[in-house]
């Protein structure tokens, strides 16, 4: 049982109250109280920690690249798959190092210095397809990613250990559904358990509004399961696999539209743009989980029931842009979980409301920049313990609260991290990006630090009072399933 859930159900009583039809009707109607309606100018600053570092890793062999951790050679240590995007917004040089950045093996057109743009030439390269996971449940991990081959995208499985093809098929994703005006049109791979016990693909093609959405679902073998051919704006930019309805298999909430395991359209929210992200968690005491969405351009943001029914709206006006949303327990003192909504779009104001009734909490935005800068992509971490998360603010490179308050920051390393991942505060250059998970140490997560246009390292931060041993590596959703474009 996750942190969130655990909290969220030891609090049933606080939400069936919260939620009697004559409680819940003056909650939703009260006034924001009076603290939540200021923006937090200077942040306060908690007695926590800075951070420690645990491990760098020296990449100035290879620059500017996307990662994703796995355990490539199956010595119970975390290794990086390292790529640059090319031709047709697929992977095209791809580096698998160690920790202590021994090359393991390398694939790919290596003239590729810089990653290749997004197709509609305007935007900057994204994550795209590639990720670890022992797909064939051997106990050897693969690397599934496309690669631009014989003038096509092919949808690959490769040997962790070597980088070897073991499959390999023209992508699903091919250039007909990739065609047309693009932007951020990069395909986007997970992975679901869609009989409750085998791994399966889950592929997603969206291109803000511009053309239609595509979701497959493929088994171990990259045979198709199920299609699903939505309209420009069913599927948006970060999908969430979870099982929805409690019945042990995965649904694909891929946008506005949810489907069930077998590919089936459960039902689609119909609003006239796309989802910039979603989540799910149970926050009620209805049955099953709460799904969450945030909507590009022209907001809402939405807390939907497992069958689409409206639970609560944060209106176009509260969340005009709604560019990310994450729910978990972020407050210690509030009951229940909280969703923090970034609400205007590519500039870091932020909303953290009650997950249950959506009830306004608390106003924060990034603290660092005078000047409003680029905000994704942020990331909750359990930081301080397993029971209440913290939230990384890529911008500002602090880790805080539901309120904005910094739980702990770079501090001495940050001019380090500056010169080394040699950020920006753009789309085109971005701040530092990180993936939340727990490696060393207590249960705790670390951070790992990139930045996939100009860094030259990873960095690994712990705890200051993290004894830092490691650990055994397990691999856990944040290392495959990205709640990130970037």
């Amino acid at each position: 049982m996750s942190p969130t859930d655990f909290f969220t159900r030891s609090s049933r009583l606080f939400v069936r109250w919260a939620l009697s039809p004559s409680i819940a009707m003056s909650i939703l109607w009260m006034p924001v109280p009076a603290d939540a309606q200021k923006i937090q100018e200077k942040p306060e600053v908690a007695s926590q920690s800075a951070v420690r570092l645990w491990k760098y890793v020296d990449l100035a062999k290879y620059p500017r690249m996307f990662i994703c951790p796995g355990d490539l050679d199956n010595d119970g240590r975390m290794d990086l798959v390292l790529y640059r995007e090319g031709p047709q917004t697929t992977p095209g040089y791809m580096v698998a190092v160690d920790l202590d950045g021994k090359i393991l093996w390398e694939r790919g057109d290596a003239g590729i210095q810089h990653h290749m743009p997004d197709g509609g030439g305007n935007e900057p390269a994204l994550r795209g397809i590639a990720f670890v996971y022992d797909i064939d449940q051997d106990g050897q991990s693969e690397v599934i990613c496309e690669f631009w081959e014989r003038d096509q995208p092919m949808l690959c499985i490769l040997d962790g250990a070597t980088g070897s093809v073991q499959k390999s098929r023209p992508s699903p994703i091919n250039l007909t559904i990739r065609g047309g005006k693009r932007s951020r049109c990069h395909p986007l791979g997970q992975i679901a358990f869609l009989d409750g016990k085998n791994p399966a693909i889950v592929l997603k093609y969206e291109a803000s509004n511009h053309v239609p959405g595509y979701g497959v679902a493929l088994d171990p073998e990259l045979d198709i399961l199920w299609e699903i051919h939505g309209d420009k704006y069913s599927m948006g930019h970060v999908p969430t696999i979870a099982d929805i309805d409690g019945d042990g298999r995965d649904e694909a909430i891929f946008g506005t539209l949810v489907a069930d395991d077998n590919g089936a359209v459960l039902w689609q929210k119909k609003i006239n743009s796309h989802a910039d992200c979603t989540t799910a968690a149970d926050v009620t005491s209805a049955p099953g989980m709460e799904v969450f969405m945030s909507i590009c351009n022209t907001g809402p943001a939405y807390c939907l029931s497992l069958e689409g029914d409206t639970i609560w709206e944060k209106t176009t006006k509260e969340v005009p842009h709604g560019q990310a949303i994450w729910v978990a327990n972020f407050l210690a003192d509030h009951p229940g979980a909280e969703a923090i909504i970034l609400h205007s779009g590519h500039t870091g104001d932020f909303m953290t409301v009650d997950a249950a009734t959506g009830v306004e909490l608390a106003r924060f935005h990034h603290y660092s920049v005078k000047e409003r800068a680029y905000p994704d992509f942020p990331c909750p971490v359990n930081w301080t313990s397993l029971d209440v998360q913290s939230l990384w603010v890529p911008v500002d490179r602090s880790i805080v609260d539901g309120r904005g308050k910094v739980i702990a920051s770079l501090g001495e390393y940050e001019p380090r991290v500056r010169d080394i991942l040699r950020w920006g505060n753009s789309k085109q250059n971005l701040a530092v990006q990180a993936i939340p998970l727990d490696i060393c140490g207590d249960a705790r997560d670390e951070l790992i630090l990139y930045q996939p246009y100009e860094g030259m390292g990873v960095f690994l931060f712990t705890q200051s009072d993290s004894d830092g041993r490691e650990k055994p590596y397990q691999h856990a959703k944040p290392a495959y399933n990205f709640h990130t474009y970037f």
